[in-house]
């Protein structure tokens, strides 16, 4: 049951970011988040038997499973960085990088010699007594361990120099997922020197550390970097209805700058009949652009417009700017 919720909680945060895909030039999020829901998704029991049996039926899936949640931490730590620090992101990048080729290569080298000849649901607690089946589990999660620290502590340090709020509180409670993320791995640390030196009171300890660790990592995670596309997709529907309400009093103005026989570059309204379909930021753009333009060539042009108007234009200005910035 566990199993399945992590799995839909990945799941679930892949949809979120694909809601915001349209806004976002970097996708390293995104791929990161499908690799490590895949990963995730094939410790369901049901799903790894099947997977297994493809391959088979030896636990050789257990090793793709582990390189995507590898793989899926090292891009979604480098498009948190980046996001966050993107000079502290070029600084690491050599480093995990170089980091993440090692680890994956003593990964395929250790599983290697693991004796694990039939499928299980439960492969460490099956064969985790055995030392290359805990140098397989030390070397990935030491190494995730290490990239889940420097993300967290870069998360937390510049949070507060988001761009807005949904992104200032995604970034926290990514830091304190990342968190949860290090003491997730402490405690499979404690498993699998527990199991290898046949400490089981120890490990029975540390394995009912781990079930909640885990899970609320992977929550925390979750619904950290989901807050920010969702935030800004709700942001978003609300400052263009704004927008579509002020287009008609936009276009009153307009109407008046324009009256006064300005130059305005020759160009269409930006609504006029047979003009080029465009939705409303860009039509309301275009417009504040045009005004803004005429009213600096001929500032008497300001006196045919209330107050209200100027408010107007001033508020619509800063609409379009909170657009673009959570874009």
């Amino acid at each position: 049951m566990m199993q399945l919720i992590v799995a839909l909680a990945l799941w679930g945060l892949v949809s979120a970011l694909v809601v915001g895909t349209r806004r976002r030039t970097d996708q390293s999020i995104l791929y990161a988040a499908i690799m490590i829901a895949l990963s995730l998704t094939l410790n369901i029991d049901a799903v790894y038997f099947a997977a297994d049996g493809l391959l088979g039926g030896r636990n050789y899936a257990d090793l793709p499973a582990n390189l995507l949640l590898l793989l899926g931490i090292y891009f979604l730590s480098r498009a948190i960085l980046r996001a966050s620090s993107p000079s502290r992101a070029n600084a690491s990048a050599r480093p995990f990088r170089i980091g993440a080729i090692i680890t994956a290569g003593l990964m395929v080298t250790t599983f290697i010699f693991i004796d694990a000849p039939t499928t299980s649901g439960t492969f460490m607690q099956d064969f985790g007594n055995q030392p290359a089946a805990a140098a397989y589990s030390l070397i990935q999660f030491i190494y995730l361990g290490i990239v889940m620290a420097l993300t967290g502590m870069i998360c937390l340090r510049f949070a507060a120099r988001m761009s807005t709020p949904a992104r200032r509180l995604g970034f926290r409670i990514v830091g304190a997922g990342c968190g949860a993320a290090v003491l997730t791995v402490l405690s499979v640390v404690g498993m699998d020197l527990a199991h290898v030196f046949g400490a089981m009171s120890l490990l029975a300890l540390f394995a009912s550390a781990y079930d909640v660790l885990n899970l609320t990592a992977i929550l925390l995670l979750c619904f950290g970097l989901s807050l920010p596309p969702i935030l800004g997709g709700v942001s978003t529907r609300f400052n263009r209805r704004k927008l579509e309400a002020a287009l008609p009093d936009l276009t009153r103005i307009w109407v008046d700058v324009s009256a006064q026989h300005l130059e305005l570059g020759g160009v269409a309204h930006p609504n006029a009949p047979g003009s080029v379909s465009r939705d409303v930021d860009t039509v309301v753009h275009r417009m504040l652009v045009e005004i803004r333009d005429a009213l600096l060539l001929n500032p008497t042009a300001r006196d045919r417009l209330s107050d209200e108007d100027l408010a107007l234009l001033t508020a619509t200005e800063t609409r379009i700017g909170a657009q673009r910035t959570s874009a």
